[in-house]
């Protein structure tokens, strides 16, 4: 099956370079922002005015810096319709969901030394080249060379020696996807709200671009700081108790798990519902809430999720677009950016979870998949996944587990005997 799904991903990663970047070289937008970015245009219509295209001071950083500020731009700023708004924000924390998850991987034990492991240099490649044509290549390396993904089911000791990621790295993951991503993410989202003059606008925009490498960065300087003030952590328990380290494992693996999950849940299901009401919903909700009635009127699944085909995508006349035209052609782009990219990563998902688990069912994956797509999406579906996956950690640590509770118990006897 491994070597199905290698040519499968290198597929979607042709198709979907085609579908993403060739696209835009066709579609106007390219023109529009490469416009803008030359200076030969003050702005996108409808976006801050002047449009910032220095940063470093290095010319060709920033101008690639300059191409990526104007697409988001472009679906940011400006008369944006409201289904192409719910994509976006829809997108992003799918999107933050699933590099936590890939962040996560990287660090595993049995990764650390190969090429799997790069994984802020990967993120910077995706950010300059598409997701959709970097991810599908990446999990096709891993596949081929990661040890955790030649793991035996059930395989309990196994596990052990490649799953683990350092108890720190585990504590502090959220925090630095959350400071480095999701942080510049909104403040970039929303100038209006924070008053922002188009400079600073420009420049949030600019500060998440690299967000790879500052999570990469912050998450080991984080780490480095917690071990040097505060020592080394051990596995404990739910009760904060020594544990085995399969258990503690879990333990603490859980956290990560239960925010990229809380990331997806908080943004798929509402907006989706919201896409979907019928019409006495939204007359209802308009009612309730008359400030947010244009939302809930306009709102449609179709145009919210469902990409243009890719041979016959919308296109602008730079010379007469008018204000919220590019972004229909920015969320296409990120339709089959994310959808193409995200493909593999569940197939992935599946493939690792069926080598690896203890007794395997095709069917009960794909209930439990099926479940968590309508709940969280599909980095949802493919995160419970890995979580079920992990678990097979604890596997052959029974007994040691109950000795550890022996002796717990005992020391609690005794201390118990010594108050008295």
């Amino acid at each position: 099956m491994k070597y199905v799904l290698v040519p499968l991903f290198v597929g979607a990663s042709l198709f979907g370079g085609n579908a993403t970047i060739g696209t835009l070289l066709r579609n106007g937008l390219s023109e529009v922002i490469g416009a803008v970015g030359s200076g030969k245009v003050a702005s996108l219509k409808g976006a801050p005015s002047p449009f910032l295209a220095t940063y470093t001071g290095i010319a060709a950083i920033d101008y690639q810096l300059s191409g990526m500020i104007g697409f988001f731009s472009a679906i940011i700023d400006g008369n944006v319709p409201w289904d192409v708004t719910m994509f976006y924000v829809w997108g992003m924390a799918q999107f933050a969901a699933a590099w936590t998850i890939l962040v996560l991987e990287a660090k595993r034990v049995g990764n650390r030394g190969r090429l799997v492991s790069a994984i802020g240099t990967v993120g910077i490649i995706f950010q300059n080249v598409t997701w959709t044509f970097t991810i599908p290549l990446y999990l096709a390396l891993h596949l081929l060379t990661s040890p955790t993904a030649k793991l035996k089911n059930g395989d309990g000791a196994g596990a052990r020696r490649t799953l683990f990621v350092y108890l720190w790295d585990l504590a502090l993951l959220p925090m630095a996807v959350t400071l480095t991503f999701i942080v510049p993410a909104i403040f970039m989202s929303m100038p209006r709200l924070f008053s922002q003059t188009a400079a600073t606008h420009y420049k949030w925009i600019a500060i998440w671009q690299p967000f790879p490498a500052f999570t990469i960065l912050g998450l080991g300087m984080l780490h480095y700081a917690c071990y040097y003030a505060l020592g080394s952590l051990s596995p404990v328990n739910e009760e904060n108790e020594p544990t085995t380290h399969g258990h503690g494992y879990m333990v603490a693996v859980r956290g990560v798990y239960e925010f990229a999950l809380a990331l997806c849940g908080t943004s798929h299901l509402p907006i989706v519902l919201l896409t979907v009401m019928p019409e006495a919903g939204r007359k209802f909700l308009s009612h309730a809430f008359p400030y947010y009635a244009p939302v809930f009127r306009s709102l449609s699944f179709s145009k919210t999720f469902i990409p243009y085909p890719w041979y016959a995508a919308p296109t602008v006349d730079p010379a007469t677009y008018k204000s919220g035209d590019l972004a229909i052609l920015a969320q296409n782009f990120l339709h089959y950016d994310f959808y193409v990219g995200t493909l593999p990563m569940l197939l992935w998902a599946m493939y690792l979870h069926q080598r690896t688990v203890k007794n395997p069912s095709l069917g009960a994956m794909l209930r439990k998949m099926a479940f968590w797509f309508v709940i969280g999406g599909p980095a949802a579906a493919a995160i419970i996944l890995n979580w079920d996956r992990d678990a097979v950690t604890e596997e052959g640590e029974g007994e040691l587990k109950k000795k550890i509770e022996d002796e717990l118990q005992r020391r609690k006897a005794g201390e118990s005997m010594k108050t008295k």
